[in-house]
C-alpha cells in the first residue's frame, strides 16, 4: 500500500502545477520580497488568504499590477483590507492588493469621484473593464497600513475569478523568490480519547505527548497505550531563511502502518470555509493557552477544500493487543519536511483519570436549533451554530444573561432578545444590549422594535442592557483658528468615542461636503488640500461626528489658504 501513495501524490502535484501558470504574474513590488505571512497561516477566526510581503517597516513603496487586466473592484474600508484593489486577468484569475496607503493618480481619481458623489469615505466600487485597464508593471498604488493591518506591509492574493476561491500564490511561482531551506518546527503533540470508553495511558482527558528528537532528525513520540477511539493534534509552524516569523505549514500527511489515513494542504480554499479554522484547531486549548494545535480528525463540519483525506474521520481504533505506527509528515511548500512517528498499542486499560465534564441542566445538541428563555431574556440558537454537543452554561440574574464562555467556537450568529417593557420609553433611546469583556462593556448593534431589543451575535459570555449618553470627542486639530495653512498639504484632526463607536462623520468647507480619510487605528481624520475644495482667503471648517446611539459633537473653526 505504501508504494501507490507516492505516484498518487506526485500526480496530484503535477496537476496542481499544470493548473497554475508559473511565469504569468510578476512581482507587485520592486524591492526584494520577504514573507511576513504565508498562505493558509492560522489567524484569529480565519485562514490567511494570501501572502504578506514586508515593506521594511515603512509605507509608500510603489505597488504594480502583476499582469495585464483591468481593475474590477476598488474598496475603501476602515477595517479589514483598508484601501484595496482587485485586478481581473484574462487567464481567469484575480490579483488582490490590500492595506494600501493610497491609490495611483488614475485609480484615485475614480475613487474620489465616487466618494464625493456618495459623500462617504468608505466605498465599494466595481468598474467595468473599460474604466481602468492596466498592463503588467503599471503603477496602481503604494504600500501602507490601512484597515485591520497591524504594521506596514502588502497583503497580496490570487483568486479564481469565477469561484473567488483564494489560491496559494506560491503555486504561481512566487516560491522562487523566497529562499527556504529550513524544516517546519514541531512544538507539541496532543492525543484525545473519544467515545464513552476511550482511554489513553489511563486517562479519559486529552494528554500532551512527549517527543524525542532521534539521530536521523525525525521525532519519536512516547508510546501510546489506548482503548477505544483516539485522535491527535499537532502544534507546528514554518520558518524560512532570513525569516524567523511563525508562518503556516503547507501540507500534512498522516499514515497508519503505511496506509494513508489523514491529509490536508493549503492549495486553495473558499472564504466561506475560512471561519472553520475554529474546528480545524483545538479551539478550547487555543483560548486557554494561545497555542494552535491542528487537529488530525474532523467532525460534521470542516474546511473541505483543505482536508484532502480523512479515513474514519481521522480517528484511530484497534482491537486489543494490536499495535500501530502513526506517522506524520509535516512539509512546507519548498519540500522541507519533518517526521513524527507515534507508536500505539491497544489494550484493556483501567481508568485512572475520568473525563472531566462540567455538567449543566442544558445539554446543547449542535445539530438541532435551540431556544432558551428566562426572565424576559431569550436566546435562539440555529442548528449547526456550534461544532459539537456540549453542556451549555445558561442563566439570567439581575437582568444579566450568562451564555457560556469564549472557550467554545461559534460558527453562526445567535439571536439574543431582551424584553424592555419595564423600562420607560424615554430611557430606551440611548440603550443597547452590550456584552462584558474583561469587565468592560462592548457595544452590539441593537435592533429596537416596540418593547424588544434584539442582537445577532457570535459572541459568548455575559450580556446586559447598557446606555451610552456621552458624545464623541473631537480634538487635536493640526491648526489654530485663523491660521494660514499655505505650507500645509492637509488638514488633520482626531476623533474618538468612549463606548458605542463612531457611526458617521461629515466635514464641510464653506458649507460644502469634503472628503476626510479615516484611520480608525489612530483615531485620525485627514483632508488633503490637493482636492482643491478650499477657497482663496478665509475658509470655514465644520466637522460633525455621531456615535452609534445618536450622540453628536460638532467642531467649527476657520483657516486661511491661498490658491496656487
Amino acid at each position: 500500500m505504501r508504494n501507490w501513495w507516492i505516484p498518487f501524490c506526485f500526480s496530484m502535484l503535477v496537476q496542481a502545477q499544470d493548473k497554475y501558470p508559473k511565469d504569468y504574474f510578476g512581482s507587485p513590488l520592486d524591492i526584494n520580497l520577504s514573507i511576513a505571512g504565508s498562505f493558509g497561516e492560522l489567524r484569529p477566526n480565519h485562514f490567511h488568504s494570501g501572502i504578506d510581503f514586508r515593506t521594511q517597516q515603512k509605507e509608500g513603496f510603489p505597488v504594480y499590477a502583476t499582469a495585464d487586466g483591468f481593475i474590477s473592484r476598488i474598496n475603501v474600508s476602515n477595517f479589514g483590507y483598508g484601501k484595496c484593489l482587485y485586478i481581473d486577468h484574462p487567464n481567469g484569475f484575480t490579483s488582490v492588493y490590500a492595506h494600501l496607503q493610497r491609490f495611483s493618480p488614475t485609480v484615485d481619481k475614480v475613487a474620489r469621484n465616487h466618494q464625493y458623489m456618495t459623500k462617504s469615505y468608505t466605498i465599494e466600487l466595481r468598474p467595468d473593464a473599460t474604466v481602468i485597464p492596466v498592463k503588467k508593471g503599471d503603477l496602481i498604488g503604494y504600500t501602507g497600513n490601512t484597515g485591520g493591518s497591524s504594521g506596514p506591509h502588502l497583503h497580496f492574493e490570487i483568486r479564481n475569478t469565477i469561484s473567488e476561491f483564494a489560491i496559494n500564490p506560491y503555486l504561481f511561482g512566487y516560491d522562487k523568490q523566497v529562499k527556504d531551506t529550513k524544516k517546519p518546527i514541531i512544538n507539541g503533540l496532543m492525543v484525545y480519547p473519544f467515545s464513552e470508553n476511550g482511554v489513553v495511558n489511563g486517562s479519559q482527558n486529552p494528554m500532551y505527548v512527549p517527543l524525542t528528537l532521534e539521530e536521523d532528525g525525525t521525532y519519536l513520540a512516547s508510546k501510546i497505550e489506548a482503548k477505544g477511539k483516539i485522535g491527535f493534534a499537532i502544534n507546528a509552524h514554518d520558518i524560512s531563511d532570513y525569516n524567523f516569523g511563525k508562518n503556516g505549514i503547507y501540507k500534512l500527511e498522516a499514515s497508519l502502518n503505511g496506509v494513508p489515513h489523514f491529509a490536508y494542504d493549503f492549495e486553495t480554499f473558499s472564504f466561506d470555509e475560512s471561519k472553520h479554522i475554529n474546528c480545524f484547531i483545538d479551539f478550547p486549548r487555543y483560548k486557554k493557552t494561545h497555542q494552535r494545535y491542528q487537529k488530525l480528525f474532523v467532525g460534521y463540519v470542516f474546511p473541505e477544500s483543505i482536508i484532502k483525506l480523512k479515513k474514519d474521520d481521522g480517528l484511530i481504533e484497534g482491537a486489543n493487543n494490536l499495535s500501530f505506527t502513526y506517522k506524520l509528515e509535516i512539509q512546507d511548500f519548498h519540500g522541507n519536511k519533518n517526521i513524527v512517528n507515534i507508536p500505539i498499542s491497544f489494550t484493556e486499560l483501567p481508568i485512572k483519570e475520568p473525563k472531566t465534564v462540567a455538567k449543566t441542566p442544558y445539554f446543547l445538541k449542535s445539530q438541532n436549533e435551540q431556544l432558551y428563555e428566562k426572565d424576559r431574556i431569550s436566546v435562539f440558537i440555529p442548528e449547526q451554530t456550534f461544532y459539537e454537543d456540549f453542556y451549555l452554561n445558561f442563566g439570567v440574574k439581575n437582568n444579566q444573561l450568562t451564555l457560556h464562555d469564549e472557550s467554545v467556537a461559534v460558527s453562526k450568529p445567535m439571536t439574543i432578545t431582551f424584553n424592555v417593557k419595564a423600562i420607560a420609553e424615554k430611557d430606551r433611546e440611548k440603550m443597547f444590549i452590550g456584552n462584558l469583556d474583561d469587565g468592560k462593556t462592548e457595544y452590539n448593534a441593537t435592533t429596537k422594535k416596540d418593547s424588544t431589543f434584539v442582537i445577532k451575535t457570535k459572541k459568548l459570555g455575559k450580556f446586559l442592557l447598557a446606555k451610552d449618553t456621552i458624545a464623541p470627542k473631537i480634538f487635536a486639530p493640526n491648526f489654530k483658528e485663523g491660521e494660514n495653512l499655505d505650507k500645509r498639504d492637509s488638514l488633520k484632526i482626531f476623533i474618538s468615542d468612549n463606548l458605542s463607536g463612531i457611526r458617521e462623520f461629515n466635514a464641510y468647507l464653506n458649507g460644502a461636503w469634503i472628503l476626510m480619510e479615516y484611520e480608525n487605528k489612530l483615531n485620525r481624520l485627514i483632508h488633503y488640500f490637493s482636492d482643491n475644495k478650499y477657497q482663496d482667503g478665509k475658509n470655514d471648517f465644520k466637522l460633525v461626528v455621531t456615535d452609534n446611539l445618536g450622540n453628536t459633537t460638532t467642531f467649527e473653526s476657520n483657516f486661511y489658504k491661498t490658491k496656487l
